[in-house]
């Protein structure tokens, strides 16, 4: 019977545990030096056209590996870091992926002008954006 308890107290501490985990969220614990973010050189429609997937590389080619797709703002190295016309980013992961580099724009916002983007290490230890 003791040994119930005892299970049960541990589950009851853990689940206690994992909720205040969850509430402290994923958040941002500091920049990214030597990274910029950027954006997709793309049109409104084809931001809004769910089947456009612009691919990323394991190496600065297309005869490289595709290991993903990229999202309409990336992580770059900066100063902006080009091989065979191929610009190095950071993946969510943490990987360092390719992409043809004419795909890129600076970053900015079209909503809201002021607007900046940090490239963070976040709490989960991945890259991410910060504030």
């Amino acid at each position: 019977m003791r040994r119930i308890h005892l299970y049960a107290a541990v589950a009851a501490l853990a689940a206690g545990l994992v909720s205040a985990a969850k509430a402290e969220g994923l958040h941002a614990v500091g920049p990214l030096a030597g990274y910029a973010c950027m954006n997709l050189k793309l049109t409104d429609k084809e931001l809004q056209d769910k089947s456009l997937a612009v691919p990323v590389y394991d190496g600065p080619s297309k005869e490289s590996s595709r290991v993903g797709n990229a999202a309409a703002v990336v992580i770059a190295k900066s100063p902006l870091h080009v091989v065979n016309g191929f610009a190095e980013l950071l993946f969510p992961t943490g990987r360092e992926v390719w992409i043809e580099a004419d795909l890129l724009t600076a970053y900015h916002s079209e909503s809201d002008p002021n607007a900046h983007c940090t490239p963070s290490l976040m709490s989960n230890g991945k890259p991410g954006f910060g504030p």
